[in-house]
């Protein structure tokens, strides 16, 4: 998906242009959460799920059996699906701007952009601009496919299983 690459281009060069300020790794995962994401995204999800190997399948869905809170993704301080995560987990903890009540704002992990009080322009994801786009997206794809309607927002815990009932997993 062309946004993916957009988002994945525009992170990478935060990560360049910061890397001395950026304290993301393996096992920083307080963000990590359970998420509702837009059917295309589930989908997305979905098929990177099935493509996975018989043994990780197993893994997650023992996860998501046993959890309530927390991302089912997230074993042992890393991401199965990394490759195909939402963007929002793309996104997390880099700098966001959005209004909130008129108020211009920007947002990021406080473990990032230590003793930052301001970033320019090209460093900034519009967040409206970004769910804009993500929902234009969306709704093509669910014009483009034929089946039963879908809710607005769907669990991780279903998105991950939305295809599997379609192949012997």
């Amino acid at each position: 998906m062309a946004l993916l690459k957009q988002v994945d281009l525009h992170i990478k060069q935060v990560e360049t242009d910061y890397s001395d300020k950026i304290v993301c790794k393996k096992g920083c995962d307080s963000c990590c959460r359970f998420l509702n994401l837009f059917p295309v995204e589930a989908f997305a999800l979905a098929s990177a799920f099935l493509q996975t190997d018989k043994p990780n399948r197993d893994i997650i869905r023992a996860e998501l059996k046993k959890r309530t809170t927390g991302c089912p993704l997230l074993i042992n301080h890393q991401c199965h699906l990394y490759g195909a995560r939402p963007i929002i987990c793309r996104t997390h903890g880099y700098p966001l701007y959005f209004k909130k009540k008129g108020t211009a704002l920007v947002d990021f992990c406080p473990k990032n952009f230590k003793g930052m009080t301001s970033f320019p322009k090209e460093s900034l994801l519009d967040l409206e601009q970004l769910n804009t786009l993500l929902a234009a997206i969306n709704k093509q794809f669910l014009e483009s496919i034929k089946t039963k309607p879908f809710a607005d927002r769907i669990p991780m815990s279903r998105a991950l299983l939305l295809l599997a009932e379609r192949e012997d997993v």
